[in-house]
Order: C-alpha cells, then structure tokens, then sequence
C-alpha cells in the first residue's frame, strides 16, 4: 500500500512538472527569434529615417516562412520581408553626447555617450524596387538580433561603430 501511494505520489508531482518543461521548452523555441521594444522608422522615398514616423513593436525573424516581420504592439505586422529579397543587411551603433542631461541635470553626463542601436535591411519589394527598412533595437537584444539575422537570413552583417 505504501508503494502504491508513493508511486501515485511520484506520477502527480513529476507528470505535471515534465509536461509543463516541456511546453515551456516549445514556447521558447518559438519566441527565440523575436526582440521586443523595437522602433520600425519608416524611411522617407530618400532614405532619411527622421523623417518618417516611427512604429514601436516587435522584430521577428519567421524561420517558418523565411520572413523578417516586424509587428506592432497590436500584433498586426507594420512590415514583411522575404530573405529571398534582402540584399544587405547593415548594424549601425551610433552615439552621441548627453547635452540636456548635461544643462539639466549635472555636467559630468558630458562625459558618457547615449548609444542607439539600427538595423538597417536593403531589399527589394514585388515590384523590384530597392527599399530600405530601418530598425531601431533595444540596447539589451541588439547584439543577439544580429546574431540572428545572420543565423537566420544567410547574409553576412556589415556593422558600422560610430565614434
């Protein structure tokens, strides 16, 4: 009798716990190739990126359907890229001086630098015209973006640091 409860025990601590793992193990897989808290800055036709507005959301790599997506907070995606079409891909590290931090805050911060973070895709859309995307990523998931654009697109990244 006592096995019996011990087994029965076992069974419902562990079958839970290993199924749970188990869905967690699946739901990682598939978020591993989306980085949050990113910016779409839709470029104007001549390719500045103030100009445009700017959508805050997700970039996804789809490695299902060989995508770039980038997704708004809503889920709707705000653009689509084939790898197929991708011919450049770009990682551009920019920084500048803190000048109202420095007026309003103490002067040391001209000492330290703000760095954003771009992604630029150069692609060419259904019709066959060049267009660039740009991305703007979050300081902490910016390298691992690279990483898997390259993974997943086959593209070499060419990164730019400014100084």
């Amino acid at each position: 009798m006592k096995t019996f409860l011990l087994l029965i025990t076992v069974l419902l601590f562990a079958l839970p716990s290993a199924l749970a793992e188990e869905t967690v193990a699946k739901t990682a897989k598939l978020d591993e190739h989306k980085f949050g808290k990113a910016e779409f800055l839709q470029a104007t036709s001549t390719g500045q990126k103030k100009a445009g507005s700017s959508v805050k959301g997700t970039l996804w790599f789809d490695a299902e359907n060989k995508n770039v997506n980038f997704l708004q907070e809503s889920g709707t995606p705000a653009l689509t890229i084939k790898y197929d079409a991708i011919k450049n891909i770009t990682y551009e590290k920019a920084s500048k001086p803190r000048m109202a931090e420095a007026v309003l805050i103490s002067p040391l911060f001209l000492l330290s630098n703000s760095k954003k973070h771009y992604l630029t895709f150069q692609y060419t859309d259904e019709t066959g015209q060049g267009k660039y995307a740009i991305v703007h990523l979050d300081k902490k998931n910016a390298r691992d973006a690279v990483a898997c654009a390259e993974a997943q697109t086959g593209k070499k990244v060419e990164q730019i640091d400014e100084k």
